[in-house]
């Protein structure tokens, strides 16, 4: 079981550092480097480095790919040692099948050339991923742990506030994509255009206002969920860990949004903030999820069982 636990755990972060690396490619218009090819790249497997866009794509591809041995490794590990445990067994599987269909979105976004709703549903997956291996290592955690954590309450809003996280970066997403095409961009920060509501004919205009008020709401919903986790602290420290880390980071996400508004002359700068801004999205994800899960009490029996009936299977690892 040590052995699953901490593969888990590595396949999760690999997972948010390839996240992240997409959205360094986004953030550096580097999603074409390798031109419309794929899986090669300008027509070889392993292409010579001389260009900055192709070698920030070639790189997300080569992470991508070890991404995919690892949950690969994680699913083999799961048939040969735990076949009998299902949740293990066919999230393992499931997050492979994942992988692979997140890929081949990736070649339909590089195919099609970068078109915005194929990015957000090739992002939706990763995230989607992310939350699978969430809950993979949450089903992984000691039971006496786990019986301690659960409250339905808190699993449910938990939910509520990963579910809004995850609508605001599919609309972020969303926008990056058609401001991109459409070269559109607000230097301030947080009106547009001096004003707490503009002119909401233009379309652009509306995505970036609509964007900035989900982003206020959500964060509301992060913080009040979040708080209701940490007062109960005493009780529950595991989940008050990951709602310290939801919030936290929460607050920092919201001043990088508004350094991607004034970083927008400096492409270096610009880079920097807007993949770091996906980055803490994807963790904030994250960290959310985690929360749900290790409260959910459908965890709770099954864990519980795991230990009294297969005691060798647990020691092993």
């Amino acid at each position: 079981m040590t052995l699953l636990r901490r593969l888990t755990s590595a396949s999760l972060a690999a997972t948010l550092v390839l996240v992240a690396i997409g959205g360094f490619v986004r953030a550096t218009k580097s999603g074409l480097g390798c031109g419309t090819d794929w899986p090669d790249c300008l027509g070889r497997l392993t292409p010579a480095l001389h260009d900055r866009a192709m070698v920030i794509e070639f790189s997300h591809r080569a992470a991508a790919g070890i991404v995919v041995v690892m949950l690969a490794s994680l699913a083999t590990l799961a048939v040969v040692r735990f076949r009998s445990e299902r949740r293990i067994l066919w999230t393992s599987i499931g997050a492979l099948a994942l992988v692979i269909f997140q890929a081949l979105l990736g070649a339909a976004v590089v195919i099609f050339e970068l078109k915005a709703d194929l990015v957000v549903v090739h992002l939706a997956a990763a995230l989607s991923l992310v939350a699978l291996l969430v809950y993979l290592r949450a089903s992984l955690v000691d039971p006496s742990t786990r019986r301690q954590e659960v409250d339905r309450g808190t699993a449910r809003r938990a939910g509520f506030a990963a579910a809004s996280v995850l609508v605001l970066l599919l609309v972020g997403s969303y926008l990056s994509g058609v401001g991109e095409a459409q070269g559109a961009g607000f230097p301030d920060w947080p009106f547009i255009e001096g004003r707490p509501v503009p002119d909401l004919s233009i379309e652009i205009t509306a995505l970036h206002w609509f964007h900035r008020v989900l982003a206020a709401v959500v964060g509301i919903i992060v913080f009040v969920v979040g708080w209701g986790v940490i007062r109960q602290k005493g009780t529950r420290p595991v989940a008050a860990r990951f709602a310290h880390i939801a919030v936290g980071l929460y607050a920092i996400e919201l001043l990088l949004g508004a350094a991607n508004v004034w970083t927008q002359s400096n492409q270096a700068l610009n880079s920097a903030s807007i993949t770091l801004h996906l980055a803490l999205g994807a963790l904030i994800w994250a960290g959310l999820v985690a929360i749900a899960a290790v409260t959910h009490p459908g965890l709770r029996a099954p864990v519980a069982a795991r230990r009294s009936t297969k005691p060798a299977l647990e020691g092993s690892g």
